[in-house]
């Protein structure tokens, strides 16, 4: 079956019925025990293979009667587009002959109808919707037709008026909130360009359609809500559902008990239309909140676009030069720019050899006269040998490293590579004291190339855990340092080149 692309995305999406495989089966079922008129019973082996022969894609698999049943439950007890009852049908045996069996008959409800012929509408809604004064009319007389003390409720004119009015509110708050939109758009184009031809677009439409629009509709409330407080409104316009041009089958048939169950529901769908109605029309903050269409709400957006005209109006006014007519010349400038002329521009360093208060003006660059400079005779100064600095005598340093390292390999060394700390010991320079400090903290380690003492580097430092502790006193200090035990130490044959 062929379909609208559009249509086919909006029902995908939607995806009525929730199967997976099948996304447009509650779509297609229902169009089925819509347009179906061949009279058979629908049952659900009519429905399998009515679905299966007709309206499967190209790569879409058979429904399956699992599925199916699914997507059955899904529409009648979830969604209540369609209704299910038992009975008694004639099925055809393969011999030919018929045999009566009782079998669940699906039939659409007007829920499904309602649905069903609404969907497509969605797709013609930038047709259909529209802020139109015509309808807005239509929606004014129907309110004052329906507002009269006496209503004849023996036929279903009175009935047909009242869903006429719920459709023309419908469609007039539709466009209502199509102008609340265009008036939107209107006024951020305006906020943005002062001056344009926005505002007169906005003016316009307030004066000849929004405020005329909105008058309008508002004369409506007080006779709205006295029709909701009514005592009696809400019966006439359910029994006038069951007039004597009637054509449903309770009413042929005079069933009393259904006629009563449709009484009671129409009872409540009028009632809960008309205070819906009626509520649009509250000026508390609770009612214009909870309702959708209230007429306060288009009151508020054209409230602000007055005060934003009024703000650009005042902007306007606030200007020193004539927007339009600068936009004018720059216009007319820009469609003969090619042919201008345009004279050499002044170099930028010409005003600084002037004295002037604004060294960045060159408006009046050309009016000035030349520079003059006068020219002051300088005498050259040569320095001579009289004016160097006084040379200072260098200062002489005294060398403690030579007598630390001899120090070092008296108190030390026993040989040209072992060395050996296991007494008290009275240095006289500090350097030596120092090395054999730093050598000590080496017995903690087993790798030793940080350790390199006047420039010869160690490959080995033992402790003497058995020795005594070792006092280190340098005499030029009133205090000594205290080693916790003595230790040798075997220096490498070669030297680090400093």
């Amino acid at each position: 079956m062929t379909m609208q692309p559009e249509l086919k995305h909006l029902l995908t999406a939607v995806n009525l019925g929730h199967s997976r495989d099948h996304p447009l089966a509650g779509w297609f079922i229902l169009t089925i025990l819509y347009g179906d008129h061949t009279g058979e019973p629908q049952t659900f082996n009519y429905l399998s293979q009515h679905y299966n022969a007709n309206y499967l894609d190209a790569d879409e698999k058979p429904l399956t009667d699992a599925i199916l049943k699914n997507v059955l439950s899904e529409l009648s007890e979830t969604a209540r587009l369609i209704e299910v009852s038992p009975r008694k049908v004639r099925v055809k045996m393969k011999s030919g002959a018929f045999h009566l069996q009782q079998a669940p008959v699906y039939r659409i409800t007007s829920q499904g109808i309602e649905y069903l012929t609404l969907m497509p509408k969605v797709l013609d809604a930038e047709s259909t919707v529209t802020a139109n004064i015509a309808r807005i009319d239509e929606y004014c007389a129907l309110v004052q037709q329906l507002g009269q003390p006496s209503q004849d409720s023996t036929s279903t004119r009175l009935y047909n008026n009242f869903n006429n009015l719920l459709s023309a509110y419908a469609d007039v708050m539709k466009g209502m909130h199509k102008l609340d939109e265009d008036l939107d758009d209107l006024a951020n184009d305006l906020a943005f360009n002062h001056g344009s031809d926005a505002a007169q677009h906005l003016q316009q439409m307030l004066h000849h359609k929004a405020i005329p629009a909105f008058e309008r509709l508002m004369a409506q409330g007080p006779l709205l809500q006295a029709m909701a407080n009514s005592t009696t409104f809400f019966e006439q316009v359910a029994r006038s559902r069951q007039g004597q041009d009637s054509l449903e089958v309770n009413r042929a048939l005079d069933d009393q008990t259904a006629l009563t169950l449709q009484l009671q529901q129409d009872y409540q769908y009028v009632q809960t239309h008309l205070q819906r109605l009626s509520a649009s029309f509250e000026p508390t903050a609770s009612a214009i909140d909870s309702s959708y269409d209230s007429i306060y709400t288009v009151f508020q957006t054209i409230l602000s676009a007055i005060q934003l005209l009024g703000r650009a109006y005042d902007h306007i006014q606030d200007q020193t030069i004539d927007i339009r007519e600068l936009s004018g010349q720059i216009d007319d400038l820009l469609a003969h720019y090619d042919t201008l002329t345009i004279p050499r521009a002044i170099p930028k360093h010409l005003a600084q050899d002037r004295l002037v208060s604004d060294t960045t003006d060159l408006l009046n660059a050309t009016t000035m006269g030349p520079v003059k400079y006068l020219a002051t005779r300088q005498q050259r100064i040569i320095a001579t040998a009289a004016d160097n600095p006084t040379v200072v005598s260098a200062d002489v340093t005294d060398d403690h490293r030579q007598r630390g390292l001899a120090e070092f390999q008296r108190l030390v060394m026993t040989d040209a590579t072992p060395g050996r700390v296991d007494h008290d010991l009275e240095l006289q320079t500090v350097l030596a004291r120092d090395e054999i400090v730093r050598l000590y903290s080496a017995t903690g380690y087993d790798h030793y190339q940080s350790f390199a003492p006047f420039g010869r580097p160690v490959t080995a430092v033992t402790a003497l855990p058995d020795s005594q502790p070792v006092w280190l006193h340098y005499a030029g200090e009133a205090f000594s340092v205290q080693l916790p035990s003595g230790f040798t130490i075997t220096f490498d044959s070669q030297e680090v080149a400093d």
